[in-house]
């Protein structure tokens, strides 16, 4: 488990270690003048984040939401999953 106080990647960091480590195909799109980052995961089911400025973080909620979406586990800061 990462720390929680570690500093939160970029989206690029993300995207980045998401290519290199987890095998997911990244790619920028565009939908109704929006821009979209779309990560692949390896069992090819994509994920669609919206582009952001290359200064601004990820919180940790997305980190989760992002590893758990790609069936990834990422060395990134996350918010804990609840019991169950």
């Amino acid at each position: 488990m990462s720390s929680p106080f570690a500093p939160s990647p970029k989206l690029r960091e993300y995207c980045e270690w998401a290519r290199t480590e987890g095998g997911c195909e990244i790619s920028d799109c565009l939908f109704d003048l929006k821009s979209y980052v779309k990560i692949n995961a390896p069992n090819r089911r994509p994920v669609f984040q919206p582009n952001r400025s290359n200064d601004e973080p990820l919180c940790h909620a997305e980190v989760a939401s992002l590893d758990r979406r790609l069936g990834l586990d990422s060395p990134f800061p996350k918010t804990p999953e609840e019991p169950e």
